[in-house]
């Protein structure tokens, strides 16, 4: 059997020696603390931020199927029906039957959703404010550049 030798050895970088070394954990605290101040600025509103996204893309996409947000979101598709009937019932959109295929539902904002959207962005706005406060304009885009290529899909 062949010994490896040193320059066929794969060529990683330096193995984490703590939490604090590994990207994953800088991100998840960043996320619980983005999670919890969100959550609060929209409980003004009534609504969590799973809602507040499905209804914004309900509102950037009209006619959107609950199957096409499950995608975008990465959602289950079981976990978005109770968040469509709470929006409904709250008269901030409309269902539509789709004309070609009627076990489709198409969604629709309602003027009532876009405006406790528009109201809920402004929230998160100031929110956000508060959580970037550190980085200064420049380093808020590098860093919108930098989280947006961790969860995009490599192009082909």
């Amino acid at each position: 059997m062949p010994t490896k030798r040193k320059q066929d050895a794969p060529q990683n970088p330096t193995p984490a020696r703590s939490l604090g070394d590994l990207v994953g954990y800088h991100l998840r605290r960043a996320s619980v603390f983005d999670l919890q101040g969100s959550t609060a600025a929209l409980e003004e509103a009534g609504l969590r931020p799973i809602s507040m996204s499905v209804l914004c893309n309900i509102i950037e996409r009209p006619g959107i199927s609950a199957a096409d947000i499950c995608r975008v979101l990465g959602m289950q598709r079981a976990n978005i029906v109770s968040v469509l009937a709470d929006l409904e019932e709250k008269g901030f959109l409309l269902r539509d039957t789709d004309k070609s295929d009627q076990r489709i539902q198409r969604l629709y904002p309602t003027d009532g959703g876009r405006e406790i959207a528009t109201k809920c962005l402004a929230l998160l706005a100031e929110h956000e404010e508060h959580l970037l406060r550190r980085l200064d304009a420049s380093e808020r885009v590098e860093l919108l550049r930098l989280l947006s290529l961790v969860w995009q899909p490599l192009s082909t």
